[in-house]
């Protein structure tokens, strides 16, 4: 992959929308997987270590504001963690072409369930 200033400003816009909770990870693997030559894997690592000190920070920051629940946390890290680990094996495992696709259609099948919510929330006009 080729450094230049269009890629550094996508990868600060895709790092600011993930500072708010807007998917910015999403668009950052979408730009790195369709303008770059980079392979999944690689673009996924990126994605990962521009993802960990945004979700440190976001970790202080709700633990400050006291929107951390203990409880929960404590229930579902365990499953968050094997999850993690066991979805890292089985793509480690893929080839690339049928990795991309499954992550199409996760990311498709994501956006419509969130324009779905924003629906239902009467956040959207209905169409007609």
């Amino acid at each position: 992959m080729e450094f230049n200033l269009l890629s550094l400003l996508l990868v600060f816009l895709a790092s600011v929308l993930g500072s708010m909770g807007l998917g910015g990870g999403s668009l950052l693997l979408l730009y790195l997987m369709l303008f770059t030559d980079l392979p999944q894997a690689e673009a996924q690592a990126i994605n990962l270590f521009l993802f960990l000190p945004t979700a440190a920070v976001a970790i202080l920051l709700h633990k400050k504001n006291g929107l951390l629940q203990g409880s929960v946390l404590k229930k579902w890290l365990p499953a968050g963690l094997l999850g993690a680990i066991l979805g890292s094996l089985i793509s480690s495992s893929l080839k690339s072409p049928l990795l991309r696709k499954i992550f199409g259609v996760f990311l498709l099948i994501m956006g419509l369930r969130e324009l779905w919510a924003l629906y239902r929330q009467q956040k959207l006009p209905p169409q007609a």
